[in-house]
């Protein structure tokens, strides 16, 4: 039987050839090549594993993340940028809102921001100016890496330098970095780059070589293709300033910069380029990558990380398959983390590269989501029409935002001095000089309370596309006043003494809740409420608009009510108050509407107590606690319910949740704690808050017993709250929810400050309109208590209120408890004053 010995024989021969040929393969991978630094003690996974050139297979498809600083779509043009001209027409673009750390981010911001998936940032330098990023050196080591980690741990982001090197390594997929940015991108946790790292060539044609030799070995590619520099704004070198105890200062490192660094060229040698001859560098090496990658199937995203020097909105592109299997093409950029066409930011990067790789699920909870198509204009020339358009409007509105807080500022102070000293003036409101002044107060604090609706209103005016955006913007602004004020006057309401005051407040929470429900589309970069440059907010309920809501919800519900509980319908009244604050909380708190954290609970303490005092109960701790109780099990709800959804689709509700099991709650709390310190002392939010509390309380304190002339029962706005006996718990109502709102939002002192400028000018309003219309000199009865009611419990008559021209004086409803409606018109005296209604409970 000599057949089996043959086969025998040259199994045993290939057995030695694939040996041998194993030993060589083996050989080449750990070989590195020339140029190129490796980590050490690293051995590389297998190409076959983790790399392909297939095209048909996205699931093991490379990616390339090229990655700039400083570059925006209006630098692209078709004969200077011809590589982004083209990738504008058939890939998918948007932009990308850089905001790290500081408002303005540095190169070295943007790629720690890939590294960490976390906002992160360099050590600022003396001089503000922005570290050049180098190669790593001799030793493996990203240049500055030890600033890049102190400057982590004094943050309060939580971010990891080097989470994603680490999880490329654990995970053993091949990657390979190329240029000084892309080191700190790839570098694990002692910033040491993971897989290869290749210098940057100094050709295009190198470039190209050097991207289609990664392609080869490499499931993930990073080219760090270079930076924009406005002029003036150059990066300067500079040594780590936090080096260890055992390494030497940075003059005698070899390979580090200093004073006598011969590669150093002088101040008098260093000529700034244009960024037109910097944007055309940057296309160059684009151009040399996606070449590279054209038959390789690879995705490819092309995104500008950080700032030039001022912030605005940058540059994204892509093309490929997207993580969830669409195709980069003709289209536009989003992500879950800002939920709208065109708007990506940089901690978006990281989150879309680990689920690319299937490495998501290894991955802590990041502030980021993973970008994705979505359907825009079907043109390039419409696509790109709506990207600048973006991009001017969020740089115009960051110009008109401070003067409009200023100057609302201003305004509202010289209000609350006027109204303290004509509320408060003796005389007969129908006699000159005092009947003018009222009149005169009534409108302009009407158009006060207006202004912070307005400021979401613009929106609807694209006053930015204007020849003088800035001269547009306040035509625009004076123009919502205007119409505003105008209807609040005009209508049938403005017979009743909360009827102008409350038209305000609900056409602000009308805008509010219908903007929350169609897309948020009016708080983005308007100014009072989200800007994208800010990074902070990109859909919901923003801090200011949250604090307008509370306000403004609280005064319409009164408004509802106090003619109710007059009629002796309290139980209707109550449920009218409980579904109108359930309303808001639904609006203000659930995924995908208002997504707000910190409003559901001051909003459901707000309008309880309320509810209470309505249904003619008496507030006490116990119900205080159930109420707070109830407000944390419901965001508790939101945020748990967001959370279980897939998290591409979560809002920051879901996000927060997952941060806090993954043990960053400390780092949120703490940096809210920050934010709120740091803007304390804010003079425009001071006048406002400080100013508006004192005004409020002349105002409500009005006829309280034992009080001088200004505030006692001889006051000139005593029996006010006799008139509106739901006035003062009103009151206490928003400052519950707006200092609930103060603790819980890293806003601080700005949620206060905005619901005062609703609520006070309204409060003024109301009491200018029962001014014009109560007799001079309304007693409250002797025996009456802090609202008008007589301490023996009996209902006593209120006094006549508002009129509402001037010259007819509107009849109030007396209070008939348990009676009809019909029963108390047939009570009703045609002469006499009536009699104050019940204020059980209003206090």
């Amino acid at each position: 039987m000599p057949r089996p010995a043959r086969p025998r024989a040259l199994s045993r021969r290939v057995r030695v050839l694939a040996g041998a040929l194993l030993a060589a393969v083996t050989l080449l991978l750990l070989a590195p090549p020339a140029g190129a630094g490796t980590r050490p003690a690293a051995v590389e996974p297998s190409p076959s594993a983790t790399a392909t050139g297939a095209a048909g297979d996205a699931s093991t498809a490379p990616v390339v993340l090229v990655g700039v600083t400083g570059l925006r779509w209006d630098d692209v043009t078709t004969l200077t940028t011809p590589a982004l001209w083209d990738l504008s027409r058939d890939g998918s673009v948007g932009l990308v809102a850089a905001r790290s750390v500081e408002l303005r981010s540095c190169p070295a911001d943007g790629w720690l921001a890939v590294s960490s998936g976390e906002r992160a940032s360099d050590l600022p330098a003396d001089d503000r100016r922005c570290r050049t990023l180098r190669e790593p050196g001799e030793d493996g080591l990203v240049p500055g890496w030890t600033d890049y980690q102190a400057s982590a741990r004094a943050e309060s982001y939580g971010a990891r330098p080097g989470l994603l090197g680490d999880l490329l390594d654990g995970s053993g997929t091949a990657a390979t970095g190329i240029g000084p940015g892309a080191a700190i991108a790839l570098a694990d946790g002692d910033g040491l780059p993971v897989g290869t790292h290749v210098p940057r060539p100094t050709t295009t044609s190198g470039l190209t070589r050097a991207v289609r030799d990664a392609l080869a070995t490499s499931r993930l590619v990073v080219v760090d293709a270079g930076v924009i520099r406005d002029p003036g704004y150059a990066t300067a070198p500079r040594a780590s300033s936090t080096l260890p105890e055992d390494q030497e200062p940075a003059d005698e490192i070899p390979g580090l910069p200093g004073a006598t660094d011969p590669e150093l060229p002088s101040p008098d040698a260093i000529v700034e380029p244009s960024r037109a001859a910097q944007a055309q560098t940057l296309d160059d090496r684009i151009g040399a990558v996606l070449r590279a990658t054209e038959r390789s199937g690879a995705t490819v995203l092309v995104v500008s990380l950080a700032d030039s020097s001022r912030t605005t909105l940058q540059l994204a592109a892509a093309t490929g398959t997207a993580p969830d299997g669409d195709a980069y093409a003709e289209n536009l950029l989003t992500s879950g983390a800002t939920r709208q066409a065109g708007l990506v930011q940089t901690a978006d990067v990281t989150p879309t590269l680990l689920d690319a790789l299937d490495l998501e699920d290894e991955a802590p909870a990041l502030a980021g989501a993973t970008i994705l198509p979505v359907a825009g204009p079907p043109t390039a020339a419409g696509r790109m029409a709506v990207l600048l358009d973006v991009q001017d409007k969020a740089l115009w509105v960051t110009r008109v935002s401070g003067g409009f807080s200023t100057r609302m500022v201003l305004v509202q102070a010289v209000l609350f001095v006027a109204a303290a000293v004509i509320l408060t003036r003796k005389g007969r409101s129908d006699r000159a000089p005092l009947r003018p002044a009222l009149q005169v107060l009534k409108v302009a604090a009407l158009a006060l309370a207006a202004a912070p609706v307005t400021a979401f209103l613009t929106g609807v005016v694209p006053w930015w596309r204007a020849s003088d955006p800035r001269a547009a913007f306040w035509w625009t602004v004076l123009g919502w006043i205007a119409l505003i004020t105008a209807l609040a006057l005009a209508g049938p309401w403005r017979r009743s003494v909360l009827g102008p005051a409350g038209f305000v407040a609900a056409v602000t929470v009308g805008v509010l809740v219908v903007d929350a429900c169609t897309g948020s589309h009016l708080v983005i970069d308007t100014p009072m409420g989200a800007h994208r440059l800010l990074a902070a907010r990109f859909y919901g309920m923003s801090n200011q608009a949250f604090a307008l809501l509370t306000a403004a919800g609280l005064l319409v519900a009164v408004a509802i009510a106090d003619p109710l509980v007059r009629r002796g319908r309290r139980t209707l009244a109550t449920v009218l108050v409980a579904g109108l604050g359930l309303l808001l909380v639904v609006v203000d708190g659930a995924p995908g509407l208002g997504s707000d954290f910190g409003g559901p609970p001051a909003l459901i303490l707000a309008f309880a107590l309320l509810a209470i005092v309505v249904s003619g109960r008496s507030v006490n701790w116990k119900v205080l606690a159930v109420v707070l109780g109830v407000g944390a099990l419901v965001v508790g709800g939101f945020a748990v319910l967001d959370w279980m959804r897939p998290p591409a689709d979560r809002t920051h509700l879901g996000r927060f949740f997952a941060t806090v099991l993954d043990g960053g709650l400390w780092d949120v709390v703490y940096r809210k704690l920050s934010v709120n310190l740091r803007v304390l002392t804010n003079w425009r939010y001071l006048v406002l808050a400080v100013g508006g509390v004192a005004l409020t309380w002349i105002v409500v304190a009005g006829d309280r017993p034992g009080r001088g002339a200004l505030m006692g029962p001889r006051s000139p706005l005593a029996g006010l709250q006799a008139a509106v006996p739901l006035l003062r718990p009103a009151v206490a109502a928003i400052g519950a929810g707006l200092g609930v709102g103060f603790l819980m939002n890293d806003s601080g002192i700005v949620v206060p400050a905005t619901g005062i400028a609703v609520a006070v000018p309204c409060l003024v309003a109301a009491a200018a309109q029962w001014r014009l219309g109560a007799p001079e000199g309304t007693p409250v009865p002797a025996d009456a208590g802090p609202s008008g009611v007589a301490a023996d419990g009996e209902d006593r008559a209120a006094p006549r209120a508002g009129q509402a021209d001037g010259a007819e004086q509107v009849r109030e409803e007396p209070a008939v408890s348990g009676a009809s409606a019909a029963d108390a018109d047939a009570a009703r005296p045609s002469a006499a004053p009536p009699t104050p209604p019940p204020a059980r409970g209003a206090h």
